[in-house]
Order: C-alpha cells, then structure tokens, then sequence
C-alpha cells in the first residue's frame, strides 16, 4: 500500500516580512552628516582609553536638521507598511522611538542576536558596505520551533527549514522589518567601512486631555 503523495494545497501561516527599498538619493546628505559623528565617537573612545567597542553607536538622531528628509520617508513608510500587514491604525500616529548611526572599528564588529522591544517596525539605512564588508542576518522568531529543529539539508537555500538568512546589501538600501524579528550581523574584520542607520518605529495612540469639570 502506497501513501498518496499528491498536495491538493500548501499555505504558508504566520509569514514574517522583510521590506526591501532603495533609496540612493539620501546617501549623500546622511553619510556626510554621520562623518562627524562618528570621528567624534571615535576620539571620545581614544580620549577616555576605553576598549574599542563592537560597534560605534550614535545617541539618538532623528531631530537633527540634516536627518530630517529620511526621517519624514521612514515614519511614512514604516506606517503603511503597518498598514499593508492587516493592522488597524485609524487614530494612531507613527513616532521614530529611535534613530542612530553605527559603524564598525577598522579592528573589527559585530552584532549578537538581539531583538527591539517595545517597538512595531524597525530597519537599517545602509550608508558604506560591500561583499567584503558585514551584513544582516534575520533569524527565525518562532522559538518553539528551534526547538523541535531538525538538520537542514542545504543552509545555502531558502527554504521553510532555514534558521537564518543572510541579506547582501548595499549603499542606499533601506530595509523594514517587524520589531520582533531577531537579528544579528556578522563579524568582519574591517577592510572596508561599514557604516548604517538603524531605526525603530512605534504606532501610538494620542493622549487624551482630560479636562476639570
């Protein structure tokens, strides 16, 4: 007796998106605005005799004058892409919680797995990369299914198996993806500058005033 090998249908659930834009025409502004910023990271680390970190990491951005026209795009974009994903946000407005500039040391970076809490959509504005610098990697949110996970017969394929992807990028691209969705980026040892703008995004509702009666 043979069993029936014929699929009638297979659907997908749960599915986990990655948005994938190309916005070129920021580059030249943001870069030139994070110069700076990070060359002051980098003296302020050599004046305080402090180990060189995994990664330079800017405070907060987003309200500089300079940042203002990615800033604008990404609120935008983050809220529709809320939208396009079946989530109801009649009455809430977008706001940037976070906003930075990163580049990794010519000694070598990296990122561990890690996740944004408290946030709906996060992203990265590539400003300096190549094949032989780092790059993203996204790994599965579902944590119950690690672990009932079996050996993958290819990791070089994409597959329902897989347990990370790793996104080749380059300058100007702009990538989105749910705050829930761990990532990390791999160690490279700094040939070349890595430099990115991460982001976070909330959907919040507006206070209500409450007046005295």
């Amino acid at each position: 007796m043979f069993i029936n090998q014929n699929v009638d249908k297979i659907e997908n659930i749960f599915s986990n998106p990655i948005i994938i834009d190309h916005r070129p025409e920021f580059l030249p502004t943001i870069d030139k605005a994070s110069t700076p910023i990070i060359n002051n990271l980098k003296k302020q680390y050599k004046k305080d005799k402090r180990p060189i970190p995994n990664s330079y990491h800017s405070d907060n951005m987003w309200n500089l004058p300079e940042y203002k026209d990615l800033t604008n795009y990404i609120l935008q974009k983050s809220f529709n892409i809320l939208k396009s994903w079946g989530y109801k946000t009649d009455g809430m407005i977008p706001m940037l919680s976070e906003l930075w500039v990163q580049e990794f040391p010519k000694e070598g970076g990296y990122h561990d797995e890690h996740i944004h809490a408290n946030n709906h959509v996060s992203g990265f504005y590539f400003l300096r990369c190549s094949p032989s610098t780092s790059h993203p990697v996204f790994h599965d949110p579902r944590f119950s299914k690690r672990m009932s996970d079996l050996r993958e017969t290819d990791k070089t394929k994409v597959t329902l198996a897989s347990q990370r992807i790793h996104f080749k990028v380059k300058p100007g691209d702009l990538l989105f993806f749910p705050s829930y969705m761990p990532h990390s980026y791999i160690h490279h040892k700094g040939e070349e500058t890595f430099r990115f703008v991460h982001f976070n995004m909330q959907a919040i509702v507006p206070p209500v005033n409450i007046k005295n009666k």
